[in-house]
């Protein structure tokens, strides 16, 4: 069977639809300890109240209808419109309903977006999504339309006490030029928990202003929800800023809701191709997201149980990485935010690709490092064949077992 070049392109396996085959096989396996996915955690709390909501939308008859009709292509105008609100009251941000629409999932926005912007253009040139930090999410490698959308650089590393390292964007090295068609950063980075400073992201701001290109932020675990941000800074967006934001990491992955807020060109225009690709977005999600804004729950979930349980994990995580990996070698991105952690294993004799192998054989997952240098055209740089990405929302004894099963297979791998 012949494919065209779409079919040829999407068809063939990825590192995302390796990753989301993993977490499937996983959760259909009781005894795997899942440290790779990024599954939200099941937040008692959080589960309670779902349950209670759902129990009163279907109680009002407001679930099925939702089921039952169809919404416009920017999706639930109720949502959109109490959303536009909250953010304009919370952060002064000058939006309304006009500046959001929304999206079957973040990974539907991003490839909306990326191709919006980048590939082969009506005057024949062809542009390219600039990531300014590698390593970046794994979702995004593969979402171009045409091959080698991205191009990337290499980070500033500062080493921390405590065996800990951050990434800093290397502005020295950063060239913007006609060949960019957008920025794209996330934060907190997915999958480091790298939080870009104020100061970085007025420079890259800046720099998108100057070449009058948008940037694009990925905010699915930010501020002002899901709040898993773990660093004082502030939330950003402006008239050049596309912020994707979803309702996934607020504990509801399974009913595919994405938010872009952007000027309403771009916001008409993602519209737009929602009309083509899925005529409109699902209604439940936003049906939810309406209920919880309505009763003042998003923001008050948000700081005071959703944050609070991430951050009690990363610390317990941490703590017990620190404890089972006493190799100097070994060292952990600074927990700033999202819901992994970054492990960095220096002159690792194996790739973390076969690590994850060997893993995967004694029933722990894990995201190999080498997936997330998307654009980086180096393969004398062994940092990136170094590092694992490691979920760290399991139940707390499962992920102290896989823990000690990385231990033990990282030690047998320095040893030889």
């Amino acid at each position: 069977m012949d494919y065209s070049s779409f079919g040829d392109k999407f068809g063939r396996l990825s590192g995302i639809t390796q990753l989301m085959d993993d977490l499937n096989e996983g959760l259909q396996n009781p005894d795997a300890i899942m440290l790779g996915g990024g599954n939200p955690a099941q937040i008692p709390a959080m589960i309670e109240y779902f349950d209670q909501l759902n129990q009163r939308l279907a109680a009002t008859g407001a679930l099925t209808q939702a089921m039952t009709n169809y919404d416009g292509p920017q999706g639930k105008d109720v949502f959109i419109s109490a959303l536009a609100t909250l953010l304009k009251r919370t952060y002064g941000w000058d939006i309304s309903e006009k500046n959001i629409t929304l999206t079957n999932g973040s990974q539907s926005a991003f490839f909306n977006l990326f191709n919006l912007f980048a590939g082969k253009c009506p005057n024949g040139t062809n542009k390219k999504i600039l990531l300014p930090l590698a390593p970046e999410y794994i979702g995004y490698a593969d979402a171009g339309l045409s091959d080698d959308m991205f191009v990337s650089y290499k980070p500033e590393i500062e080493f921390i006490d405590n065996r800990q390292f951050k990434y800093h964007v290397d502005f020295e090295q950063l060239t913007v030029d006609e060949s960019i068609g957008a920025i794209c950063v996330s934060r907190p980075t997915n999958p480091t928990g790298n939080v870009l400073t104020d100061e970085e992201m007025q420079r890259l701001d800046a720099l998108a202003q100057h070449h009058q290109i948008p940037l694009i932020v990925d905010n699915a675990y930010g501020l002002p929800f899901p709040d898993i941000i773990f660093e004082d800074v502030r939330p950003f967006w402006n008239a050049n800023t596309v912020l994707c934001m979803s309702l996934s990491k607020l504990g509801l992955p399974g009913l595919r809701c994405g938010i872009v807020i952007a000027s309403e060109a771009i916001t008409k225009a993602m519209t737009n191709i929602n009309g083509v690709l899925s005529l409109s977005p699902g209604s439940i999600g936003p049906l939810l997201g309406h209920e919880i804004i309505k009763e003042n729950q998003l923001l008050a979930l948000s700081a005071n149980v959703i944050k609070p349980f991430y951050q009690e994990r990363n610390a317990i995580a941490f703590d017990y990485l620190q404890q089972s990996i006493p190799d100097k070698r070994f060292r952990i991105h600074k927990p700033e935010g999202a819901i992994f952690l970054w492990l960095w294993f220096e002159d690792l004799p194996i790739t973390t690709v076969e690590l994850y192998q060997r893993l995967k054989k004694r029933g722990v997952l894990i995201v190999p490092g080498e997936y997330f240098f998307i654009g980086i055209d180096d393969q004398q740089w062994p940092h990136q064949r170094e590092c694992l990405r490691m979920n760290y929302v399991q139940d707390i004894e499962a992920m102290k077992k896989g823990i000690d099963i990385i231990a033990e297979e990282v030690k047998n791998a320095y040893e030889g």
